[in-house]
């Protein structure tokens, strides 16, 4: 059957994820320190806990596939290992606080060179688009606004804490029911194995995108199809 709709995953699929996230996160991490008077938990500690290592993502790190509450628990375990003490609601708010106040900060890049291209064909092919991410409102609309590609989307499900956040499939089902599509005319195109489950448990086919070996094999064992960027997206639908 053909493919109808497509929806996206933000980070590491429509946009760059080291550049920005690592870049902006160890400015909020300073500032947690900064804040807590900590001096004997280092910067690459904490970043080594969320899943970054030299400045790199691993995709099963929490940096990677998880929520603003999620991190902040990391962040927490790590100041408590260590004789802190921390209230992960204060801890997560300050960390919330500073990514907003921060987020000029990030890098904000596309994954690919010719993203917009890509979109507006897929458009213009008739077909739907979505994207569903674990950032929150005020991040995805900054990013969209800034890659240019705010219009090619036709819903946009980001994690405020009002719904079931990735990779519960809520936002998929509610995508499917007002666009009147079926499961097998839908496609989830992501990066995490966060993704793929997401995908899985609604029951669409999902693509993993990967540019390391390493990530291309963690992924190829969950999803359908694997590629470099969405650029190849074309391959895959044809």
């Amino acid at each position: 059957m053909r493919t109808k709709a497509i929806i996206f995953d933000k980070d590491g699929t429509l946009m760059d994820f080291d550049s920005f996230w690592v870049t902006l996160t160890r400015v909020v991490v300073e500032e947690v320190r900064k804040n807590m008077r900590v001096v004997d938990v280092s910067e690459e500690e904490i970043l080594a806990a969320l899943g970054v290592e030299h400045g790199v993502t691993n995709i099963n790190g929490v940096l990677c596939y998880g929520t603003y509450a999620q991190i902040g628990s990391i962040v927490c375990n790590v100041l408590e290992n260590s004789g802190y003490k921390t209230n992960v609601d204060e801890v997560t708010k300050l960390m919330i606080e500073s990514y907003h106040r921060n987020y000029e900060k990030g890098i904000i890049k596309p994954t690919c060179h010719n993203l917009c291209k890509v979109l507006s064909r897929l458009k213009s092919e008739g077909i739907k688009l979505a994207v569903v991410t674990t950032d929150d409102s005020f991040g995805v609309q900054r990013c969209l606004q800034v890659l240019g590609i705010e219009e090619y989307f036709d819903a946009v499900y980001s994690d405020d804490g009002k719904l079931p956040a990735k990779p519960e499939p809520h936002s998929i089902y509610d995508f499917l029911a007002k666009e009147g599509l079926a499961k097998s005319e839908v496609i989830m195109v992501g990066d995490t194995l966060t993704d793929t489950v997401f995908a899985k448990k609604a029951e669409i086919k999902v693509i993993g995108v990967a540019k390391s070996d390493a990530n291309k094999q963690i992924l190829a064992e969950h999803a359908d199809a694997v590629i470099p960027d969405i650029s190849y997206i074309f391959e895959v639908l044809e």
